[in-house]
């Protein structure tokens, strides 16, 4: 269960205080109610919800003043599956992802949130290498959307008319594109996972070689995913002026930057210690958590391997999606 309380501290600071703490059953959330938070969910939660849910949301808008935002990083994993194979677990992928993006429509704002790498490098004054491509155009954005909610069919989303038609697509999207960025991501993310293999179990705090070699690895998929990926491979960490080099760096000691830090090195642990399978989703799902960097916002998940690493309420505001869901 969800607590929501009006802010008691004269900062008016957002704060996210979990359930175990001081042996309490609830979530409680302390917001200031004449601006009240955003709130972003986890692709995850898109694809789970139900009308009930829709309805849990909209009661929660009209009674708290909550504003839902949706992010790149929704637009793109759904967009990704509409091409999927009908499978024994989802028969119709094209229905079932287009129906996500309807609930988007429904009750998110219609401003698209940037992507994790932009929101990253912008925060520390580098966004000036971020490649156009990561850079989302926020009324195609949600034409697009709202185009693939209203289709009928897949081959309306892309275009495809016969060939001895006149007529022009009023928009189109090329699922296959979004799917084509998602098996990259996934094969880049699981080739560094790999890396960690190298680093014998078990990994304490106090084996000061073995966690220096985990600070390496991170800095590795960092440099990467948000460098060299980011800036259409014209970037690279070792090649920035020590001030920007420095800059960098210390988005991952603060604030969401050091939250995606912690989250990431809990996984890497969970990899050496205990053999964990490498799940290509942990790195969308660990990204999301950049939308932290506005103070004002909440991140809404059913994943439970956020919750098992505590650092400052103030930053890590995740909340399970079962209270927040609830809370109604």
């Amino acid at each position: 269960m969800l607590l929501l309380l009006g802010m008691a501290s004269e900062r008016n600071v957002l704060r996210v205080i979990p359930a175990k703490k001081g042996g309490g059953a609830n979530w409680i959330v302390e917001h200031d109610p004449q601006n009240p938070p955003d709130i972003v969910f986890d692709t995850n939660v898109w694809i789970s919800m139900n009308n009930n849910d829709m309805d849990s949301l909209k009661k929660l808008e009209s009674n708290r003043g909550f504003r839902y935002r949706y992010s790149v990083t929704n637009y793109c994993e759904l967009v990704s599956h509409l091409e999927d194979e009908p499978s024994r677990s989802c028969r119709e992928p094209f229905v079932k992802y287009r129906q996500c993006l309807r609930r988007i429509v429904k009750v998110c704002h219609h401003d698209v949130l940037p992507s994790p790498e932009m929101e990253l490098l912008a925060l520390v004054g580098l966004e000036s290498y971020l490649n156009p491509a990561w850079i989302p155009n926020q009324k195609q954005t949600a034409l697009a959307v709202e185009l693939i909610g209203n289709a009928d069919s897949l081959a309306e989303v892309r275009g495809d008319l016969p060939s001895n038609s006149s007529q022009i697509p009023r928009y189109v999207v090329k699922p296959g594109h979004y799917r084509n960025l998602r098996d990259t991501d996934s094969n880049s993310f699981c080739k560094i996972m790999e890396l960690l293999d190298r680093i014998d179990p078990p990994i304490r705090g106090s084996d000061k070689e073995k966690m220096n070699a985990l600070t390496n690895w991170f800095l590795i998929l960092a440099n990467f995913f948000f460098l060299i990926r980011a800036s259409g491979q014209k970037v690279h960490f070792n090649k920035l002026p020590k001030n920007e080099a420095n800059q960098f760096l210390e988005a991952f000691m603060q604030g969401a930057g050091r939250l995606f830090q912690a989250h990431c090195v809990t996984i890497a642990k969970k990899r050496i210690n205990e053999k964990r399978r490498i799940d290509p989703n942990d790195l969308y799902d660990a990204m999301q958590l950049l939308y932290l960097q506005d103070e004002n916002r909440i991140f809404v998940t059913a994943d439970k391997f956020f919750h098992l690493y505590e650092i400052d309420p103030e930053i890590q505001r995740v909340i399970p999606w079962g209270a927040f869901r609830n809370s109604s």
